[in-house]
């Protein structure tokens, strides 16, 4: 099947952390940019190279059940959280890296909201750019808008990532000294790890989407 989720599970400190892939797939080789096409075509002939992932995040804190992202199919989100025993009504945060459709479809099902208790949290310069979405519709009264480098909770910071959209955020959720970052759209496939200055035609604003992800990436090596 073109969607069947996996799951992986982990501790972050005192949460319980479920990492959720929606999709897996291959950008088309035609999508990359690079400053150098012959070397690009290299990157590119690597096994492997253009692999990608639509991924969402599920964080259980004992007093939140929090979505990071609800990727582009919601019934293969809800049979995911199906098996590990989370219904959507229990649902009561939801933090969106980005409004591209991959990122928050899995909002509604059957032309209704997937999580009906949900507040959905979204960086405002995000909705800004988005005033028309179906999802701002769907959810009334329910959409929380944040301003950059903003704690949502005392351990999910919000940090800017502008450039692949204006208002791209990336999230940093920390328990008793473990921090882990949601980076949303930060890299799209591997070959980005080998140079950061490839890029896809997703981007917003590539150039600045070249800096984050070479700040990003530094930063969180070290």
């Amino acid at each position: 099947s073109l969607f069947a989720a996996n799951t992986i599970n982990m501790k972050l400190g005192k949460f319980d952390v479920t990492a959720i892939k929606i999709q897996s797939m291959n950008h088309k080789k035609e999508l990359f940019r690079y400053k150098d096409e012959k070397k690009l075509q290299e990157f590119l002939n690597q096994k492997d190279s253009n692999a990608s992932a639509i991924n969402v995040f599920y964080v259980d804190t004992g007093d939140h059940k929090i979505l990071f992202d609800t990727g582009i199919n919601s019934q293969v989100l809800l049979d995911a959280l199906k098996t590990i025993n989370v219904e959507p009504k229990n649902i009561d945060i939801i933090c969106i890296t980005h409004m591209h459709y991959d990122h928050i479809a899995g909002l509604i099902y059957d032309y209704n909201r997937t999580f009906p208790k949900a507040d959905i949290y979204i960086a405002q310069e995000e909705l800004d750019a988005n005033k028309t979405s179906e999802i701002l519709l769907a959810y009334p009264n329910r959409i929380k808008a944040f301003k950059q480098n903003e704690k949502i909770l005392p351990y999910i910071k919000s940090i800017p990532a502008f450039g692949h959209t204006l208002g791209h955020t990336m999230f940093e959720i920390t328990s008793e000294g473990q921090t882990m970052l949601v980076w949303g759209d930060i890299l799209h496939a591997p070959i980005q790890f080998q140079d950061p200055e490839i890029f896809l035609v997703y981007d917003t604003d590539p150039i600045q989407a070249l800096s984050v992800r070479k700040k990003v990436l530094k930063d969180y090596a070290d």
